[in-house]
């Protein structure tokens, strides 16, 4: 229960305010801090998240959780239930990784409908969908419902337009696109993949995200990733 308990404190706290009055005014912060920047200190890290080297699957979605209910997002029963998380594998998770619900997979009509969850700046590894047993290639396109979502691809505005948005570390020699187009919760507009097979990956904002995929039917293994060491 202490690294459920410091995940939760943690979204918490790095939800505050900037300004002294509307830190205070914040009842999610857990202390009555007079200088909020003190308050933003605070960060989600992986002991939060690993178990005896494992990763800790339970720990992060009651961080979505938690993440979700503060940006007003709905968390149904259905989602509390079925949504899962994952570090692809990799280790790094709050800094890479991703929480989703497939709300619909089916093959006979080739519908798919999936909500993306991103902790604040968490990063969705880059990857790209190929066809693969008698299934077309993957497209898809993302609408953000909750916070902001920077969707990397081959187009739109050069990433240098947003120097706060970070690959973490561990992904910087993996990265082979570097143009990127804004999803945003409050603009509530919408984000295509430019092509099929095009490699792209996610960042969330400060906030997080909470991100509806429209896509076709597919399998896993028609996934590919620039990073040869992700398990998914």
């Amino acid at each position: 229960m202490l690294i459920l308990s410091a995940a939760l404190v943690a979204i918490a706290m790095s939800a505050c305010a900037t300004s002294n009055s509307a830190c205070c005014a914040n009842s999610a912060c857990p202390q009555k801090c007079k200088n909020c920047g003190k308050c933003n200190s605070m960060k989600l890290t992986k002991d939060m998240f690993y178990k005896n080297g494992k990763f800790d699957d339970k720990a992060a979605i009651e961080a979505y959780i938690a993440m979700m209910e503060k940006l007003g997002y709905p968390v149904s029963d259905n989602l509390r239930q079925n949504m899962w998380a994952s570090d692809f594998g990799l280790g790094d998770f709050p800094a890479v990784g991703m929480g989703g619900i497939f709300w619909i997979h089916d093959n006979t009509s080739g519908i798919f409908g999936h909500e993306i969850i991103l902790l604040p700046n968490q990063m969705l590894i880059e990857h790209a969908h190929f066809p693969h047993n008698g299934l077309p290639a993957k497209y898809e396109s993302w609408q953000c419902r909750a916070g902001k979502s920077y969707c990397f691809g081959e187009e739109g505005e050069d990433a240098s337009k947003y120097p706060d948005v970070k690959v973490p570390e561990s992904q910087k020699n993996f990265i082979t696109v570097h143009k990127v187009a804004v999803a945003d919760a409050k603009k509530g507009n919408i984000v295509r993949l430019n092509r099929k097979q095009a490699f792209h990956y996610q960042i969330a904002g400060p906030e997080g995200a909470v991100v509806t995929e429209y896509g076709v039917y597919h399998q896993n293994e028609g996934n590919r990733y620039t990073n040869p060491n992700v398990k998914f």
